[in-house]
């Protein structure tokens, strides 16, 4: 299996869900006293190049972080990347997981939280099996297991594809073949499709599209691999509890409420009491593809009834542009942006109120009770008093703007540096990150951002000898002289070349800024 990896290595990036801060909060939630996840112990199951691992030993320093992969080449890519950073709190090693405790044993001992992503639906039974006793046998007694793979029935329509992909390919010699291959099927074959506008061929040339702007090395290991089994959710948790463990929740937590999909589909679910069976039907009622499940020790004190009043010991944050006309006086409801292009819909004005003070806040997280106190007094001053008193509606809006992954709840008080010095300086992570050509930087939220040609020249000029003028003058200079190629350049002249230089410095820049990449004078 390691042959096919390291001829063409797996895409690796930080996965949000995995991060030890959420998967904490997650356990607090049913009633785990799950370990503080600033000084964690992690073990990484198959963890390619430590593209999500090594930003946690970074931005968590006092945390304790070994990953484990069989791909020789991407162990040896992943350690060249912690020797760049120059980090002694991680370790990737190569081994094979069905004998990890045989090469590893005497260094494994205890972890609080053990993520496999992307891993079990890829492997071969008896690894399934290993990975489950893994868990069972070095997690912590309140400590998570987050374990990826796809699921039935979402993939029955998808299995089509990968089965024309593997008849397409068969005969190829090699990894690098079969994926020209695949990509060249991925190119042709949406025309031929074209005489019929059917629910299965929508769903292909969907499912096409969606891979043809993919990573390579996901239409590779997603489609093209020799396994890729999906799971029954209810088969899947049969296993996990004949291993010691109990199924906590999956990470993404809206799937846990079936409100979401209305009041018809919440009463129909309402006859399944045992969790496994009700995870299931609403995995059918969804057509579900991916699950993200987390798992704790069969002995560990697990509540099924989440108490919202724990909620306010902890700290939130979130990433919400509110709209331009905030209104605070009235519940009508408003749109606040997640990302580019996702609204978000905000009803109560305590909420909208707080949402405002998160984002000023972002990436820093914001204590509750610091949070309901500020909110409460813009809703004051706009002229609201009794919604300004509603503190209940303000925590359950909170609280399912979490489980749709819109707001982040934390048992950490993190600050970040966002302030955009005179001469800013990126951090070291992020230098490594650029000079090793991997295409993105790991942000203080483990999220990525993506690099193009003149962003990532721009972190290569961060070293905080440049000012502002001094990086556009740099970056102007590049472009005139051929030593930064930029697609789709329209002739300009040097003087409006120079200014649209200094806008995108600038956008950069409280990019950067605002993501955690720019480091504090006392950072590395």
């Amino acid at each position: 299996m390691s042959d096919s990896y390291d001829d063409i290595p797996y895409q690796s990036i930080p996965f949000t869900d995995t991060h030890p801060e959420n998967l904490a909060m997650l356990g607090r939630l049913f009633g785990l006293n799950t370990p503080d996840p600033a000084r964690a112990r992690v073990l990484e199951l198959g963890c390619a190049s430590g593209g999500n691992l090594l930003p946690l030993a970074f931005y968590l320093p006092e945390g304790r972080y070994l990953g484990v992969e069989l791909s020789a080449r991407q162990v040896q890519d992943g350690q060249r990347l912690i020797a760049a950073v120059g980090l002694d709190n991680i370790r990737i090693e190569q081994g094979d997981i069905l004998t990890l405790d045989n090469t590893l044993g005497d260094t494994l001992g205890e972890f609080d939280y053990i993520i496999a992503h992307g891993v079990y639906s890829w492997v071969p039974p008896a690894v399934q099996t290993r990975i489950l006793d893994i868990c069972a046998r070095h997690l912590a007694p309140h400590g998570i297991a987050y374990i990826s793979y796809n699921t039935w029935p979402g993939w029955h329509m998808r299995w089509t594809l990968r089965e024309l992909l593997l008849r397409y390919t068969h005969n190829a010699n090699s990894p690098g073949e079969r994926l020209a291959r695949a990509q060249r099927l991925l190119e042709d074959f949406p025309a031929a499709l074209d005489h019929s506008d059917t629910l299965p061929t929508q769903f292909l040339q969907g499912e096409i599209a969606r891979l043809r702007e993919a990573h390579p090395s996901y239409l590779y290991h997603e489609y093209l691999e020799s396994i890729n089994q999906p799971q029954y959710v209810r088969e899947f948790i049969a296993s996990a509890e004949r291993h010691g463990l109990q199924y906590v929740c999956d990470a993404d937590l809206k799937s846990m409420f079936p409100s979401v999909l209305g009041e018809v589909a919440e009463q129909w679910l309402d006859q399944f009491e045992d969790v496994a069976e009700h995870e299931q039907y609403l995995d059918f009622l969804v057509n579900r593809s991916f699950r993200q499940s987390l798992l704790c020790r069969a002995d560990a004190p697990l509540s099924r009834e989440i108490e919202l009043e724990k909620l306010t010991h902890y700290a939130f944050y979130a990433s919400l542009r509110a709209p331009d006309a905030l209104d605070l006086r009235s519940a009508a409801a408003q749109s606040f942006l997640l990302g580019k292009d996702k609204p978000i819909q905000v009803d109560h004005p305590l909420t909208k109120a707080a949402l405002v003070t998160l984002n000023a806040r972002y990436p820093d997280a914001v204590a509750y009770v610091e949070l309901a106190d500020t909110a409460a007094e813009q809703v004051h001053a706009a002229g609201n008093p009794q919604a300004a008193a509603d503190r209940n509606a303000l925590l359950t809006e909170l609280f399912m703007l979490f489980v749709h992954q819109a707001v982040g709840i934390t048992p950490m008080q993190r600050r970040f540096h966002t302030a955009l010095d005179t001469r800013p300086r990126a951090h070291r992570l992020a230098h490594v990150q650029t000079m090793t050509e991997i295409g993105h930087l790991a942000t203080a939220r483990h999220s990525t951002i993506l690099l193009d040609a003149f962003s990532a020249r721009l972190i290569g000029y961060l070293d905080g000898t440049r000012d502002t003028m001094q990086l556009t003058t740099q970056l102007t200079d590049d472009i005139l002289e051929h030593r930064l190629m930029l697609p789709n350049l329209q002739p300009v002249t040097a003087e409006t070349l120079h200014a649209q230089v200094e806008a995108n410095v600038q956008r950069f820049l409280k990019l950067f800024a605002r993501t955690g990449i720019l480091a504090s004078p006392q950072m590395r």
